[in-house]
């Protein structure tokens, strides 16, 4: 860890791979030192979460995070990832627990098709969070890679 640098924490999980937070990226690290660290929400119904039936979501979101960063190098950002757990706010607390971030990036679909900021996750951040929290509106995840497919590059 690079305490140099600010410490960026990105939760996103259709948008993953959003042109909107890859250009916020790509702007932020030309901007300065910047250490990015992705994490994507195993997203699961509460029935399978209650009964503890999570390993398809966490597969998806593992495969989500192996996407978004390839993509994202592909693009010539710099940063980790990892999969967590299927509520946002707790996978920002686990991440931000092993990643001392000293900002929060939350990237969304737009306001009509996003259950995140239905459930208020960015007013919850700023409730549990002692950093900055920024939020950005992108687009789905599908959407990205079907224009990189129709542009000959690799989505895996």
């Amino acid at each position: 860890m690079d305490t140099a640098a600010h410490q960026l924490l990105v939760v996103a999980n259709q948008t993953a791979t959003s042109e909107t937070l890859i250009t916020e990226l790509q702007r932020r690290q030309r901007m300065g030192r910047v250490v990015v660290h992705l994490v994507v929400p195993a997203l699961t119904t509460r029935i399978r979460h209650w009964l503890s039936d999570i390993d398809e979501a966490t597969s998806a979101a593992q495969a989500r995070v192996e996407t978004a960063l390839e993509v994202m190098r592909h693009a010539g950002i710099r940063l980790t990832g990892e999969a967590g757990d299927g509520d946002p706010i707790s996978a920002l607390a686990d991440a931000y627990a092993k990643f001392p971030a000293d900002e929060i990036l939350i990237s969304t679909l737009p306001v009509e098709r996003s259950h995140w900021l239905e459930r208020d996750i960015i007013g919850r951040a700023e409730a549990r969070f002692p950093v900055p929290i920024a939020h950005i509106i992108g687009t789905d995840a599908a959407e990205r890679s079907e224009e990189l497919v129709a542009a000959g590059q690799s989505t895996r």
